[in-house]
């Protein structure tokens, strides 16, 4: 049986929006990957379930930028400290190199994280 790859995670302490149809919550994301985030939820603990689609934005300005990570997902489990985890279904191209950045920048392994940057885009 073919072992299915970890990928990297790397924590890093921000906030983010996460939008299920019109209402939106907002949490502090405690870790992040290639395929998705574990978030601390300070709001709407019971309005998001397994399975929910959902639309993440994390804010990533600064003095001299205004970026932001756009993806939208899927909630795949619910924690009992009240962090969710989600699964990344699509992510548009410019939020995808922020985040590998993110990814590289606080892993210290760059090569890791873009051996697994170009095996994800070969998928």
């Amino acid at each position: 049986m073919e072992e299915k790859r970890k990928l990297s995670r790397v924590l890093f302490h921000i906030h983010a929006q996460i939008k299920k149809g019109t209402q939106a919550y907002i949490g502090r994301v405690n870790n992040v990957s290639l395929k998705g985030l574990h978030v601390n939820m300070t709001e709407g603990m019971d309005e998001l379930h397994p399975g929910d689609q959902v639309e993440i934005t994390i804010d990533l300005t600064g003095e001299s930028s205004d970026l932001k990570v756009q993806a939208e997902g899927e909630v795949l489990r619910w924690e009992d400290n009240g962090a969710i985890a989600v699964n990344f279904n699509h992510i548009d191209l410019d939020s995808f190199v922020h985040l590998k950045n993110i990814i590289a920048y606080n892993s210290g392994d760059y090569d890791k994280i873009m051996e697994e940057f170009m095996d994800s885009i070969q998928e």
